[in-house]
């Protein structure tokens, strides 16, 4: 696995999602990127795959952090620099799929990425990691 720590940016497939982001300056062009990560998770089965999962888990923490972009000052990984893109809402469905999203990833059923942490001596930093987002959303 290419993580450097448990934090939904400490992996190398998250850092690779935030390069979609460069020419996304707008609520209207980050909407459908962060739908398509959170959906991929949502509708995965019977397993997240672990690269989909920590692709997901980015898009959960940067809808959460569009309305509080400190959250991100807090993080051991990188997300896209300037946060929010704009001063335009997000949809507010995404705040639901960010929520399911990481509800699913928080389910170690079904969800290879929480196998890994397990095989790695981490499920607790994991699974800290994810009720830290979970729990700015409704």
């Amino acid at each position: 696995m290419g993580a450097w720590d448990t934090s939904v940016f400490g992996n190398d497939d998250a850092a690779d999602f935030i390069y979609e982001f460069d020419d996304a300056d707008t609520a209207a062009k980050v909407a459908p990127i962060l739908e398509q990560a959170l959906d991929t998770v949502l509708n995965a089965a019977p397993e997240v795959e672990a690269s989909d999962g920590a692709v997901g888990l980015a898009a959960a923490a940067l809808v959460v952090s569009w309305n509080e972009p400190e959250l991100l000052g807090t993080d051991g990984g990188s997300a896209p620099e300037p946060w929010p893109r704009s001063s335009d809402p997000l949809p507010e469905h995404l705040n639901a799929k960010a929520a399911g999203a990481l509800d699913r990833m928080g389910n170690a059923d079904g969800n290879e990425l929480a196998g890994l942490w397990a095989e790695a001596g981490e499920s607790a930093e994991f699974e800290a990691e994810l009720l830290r987002w979970r729990s700015r959303l409704p």
